[in-house]
């Protein structure tokens, strides 16, 4: 998994302060990677680090299942006129052990995408998912990884002078909330 350090964007818990809001950029290309910007930075990132903080022993238990993240993602004004966002702005290619949280996607005004991350329960790899035989009910248990549940999806635009729908390349989400492991 990643080895990521310090986190991008921490989400608190504390009654006053349970979400944050964070901007991003994406260049969009019709036949080269696509280029995301964090915060206004000069520097692409390939992958965002989310960490979310459990509560404190002065703070109730249940303002985590209020926590979120809000990324509002612009397309590039440089391009924003040939460019918007299709379907619900993404696809989603992988999101392991997915049950432990919530997204979802809103477009507006066609060049702008929030997607938000909810729910957050403490982060699992879950065992013994057998994705192939869905006609059994099994039993998952915990994996030894507790740190990170990456989220892996596309982008996905259309080219208004061309019509045609494009996906970006993974923009990867890695997010994580302490486990009790």
């Amino acid at each position: 998994m990643n080895d990521i350090k310090t986190p991008d964007i921490e989400v608190q818990c504390q009654a006053d302060n349970y979400f944050s809001v964070k901007t991003l950029t994406v260049l969009p290309h019709t036949h080269e990677s696509w280029l995301t910007f964090f915060n206004g930075e000069a520097t692409p990132t390939d992958s965002l680090s989310v960490y979310f903080n459990n509560a404190s022993e002065s703070h109730s238990t249940s303002i985590e299942k209020k926590q979120f993240l809000e990324l509002i993602i612009n397309i590039d004004p440089s391009v924003a006129a040939d460019w918007e966002f299709y379907g619900n702005g993404v696809e989603y290619c992988g999101a392991d052990s997915n049950c432990q949280y919530n997204i979802s996607t809103l477009i507006m005004d066609d060049d702008t995408l929030v997607l938000r991350i909810t729910q957050v329960a403490p982060t699992y790899e879950f065992l013994g998912v057998d994705k192939d035989n869905l006609d059994q009910v099994i039993e998952v248990t915990e994996g030894q990884e507790t740190e990170y549940l990456p989220i892996s999806f596309r982008y996905t635009a259309k080219h208004l002078p061309s019509g045609k729908i494009y996906m970006s390349q993974d923009p990867k989400i890695v997010v994580r909330r302490p486990g009790t492991l």
